[in-house]
């Protein structure tokens, strides 16, 4: 957790790395929010924010709850977290993820209602409408797991907090192409912007576009 030194409450960032990156490893984001005169709270996310799709499924299937689920619980507790401390603004709290963590922030922002919005770095949903109409997902259960963990499930309920997408189109993890069709699902106010410098994850290109988009929705 990283709080700015401030006389007046400031507001706070619920960060969530991608996959296999550590909540230290986050901090390089972090720092760049703390001088922009943001607090942020970052977590290891179980198993390091990697999915295991199957072994979800069958907790599923079995009435257990699975991983993902638990994740994105953890990430509303992080956000009460940070409503809690002193010198934070509880009522201007956004949250920010990348990657696989982007995906969980999009679940979590939009079950909160208290959030002001959500930007999401190099991610994308799964697009599970599109595997049901095709017929490659038609089992009813299965349809409900998906759908569950599937972000863009989860789009239609961030309005009327902004949800802004940025991206890079030489993204080698996560096609350009992937991100468009989850931006194309979401509902306005919306936003996507691109860099050119990076392949996967943050880079300080993107900064402007936090910093500008951040200030919108605190302010």
């Amino acid at each position: 957790m990283r709080i700015p030194s401030r006389e007046e409450e400031v507001p706070g960032v619920v960060l969530l790395p991608g996959a296999t990156v550590t909540k230290e490893g986050e901090q390089g984001l972090a720092k760049y929010l703390c001088s922009l005169g943001y607090a942020s709270i970052a977590i290891d996310q179980r198993n390091l924010g990697g999915i295991d799709v199957q072994s979800d499924l069958r907790m599923f299937l079995n009435d257990k709850e699975p991983t993902e689920h638990k994740t994105v619980h953890d990430t509303l507790v992080a956000a009460e977290v940070l409503r809690k401390q002193s010198g934070i603004d509880p009522e201007r709290i956004v949250y920010l993820g990348e990657s696989n963590g982007a995906r969980f922030a999009i679940t979590a922002c939009a079950l909160d209602p208290n959030a002001r919005g959500m930007i999401a770095v190099s991610t994308c949903g799964y697009d599970v409408d599109s595997a049901i109409a095709t017929g490659q997902l038609n089992d009813r259960d299965m349809i409900r797991f998906y759908r569950s963990i599937d972000p863009g499930t989860y789009l239609t309920g961030i309005p009327p907090r902004k949800f802004v997408m940025i991206h890079s189109l030489n993204d080698t993890i996560i096609q350009y192409d992937s991100a468009q069709r989850t931006y194309t699902r979401a509902v306005a106010p919306k936003e996507l912007y691109t860099v050119g410098t990076a392949t996967h994850g943050y880079c300080t290109e993107m900064d402007e576009f936090i910093k500008t988009e951040l200030e919108g929705m605190v302010s």
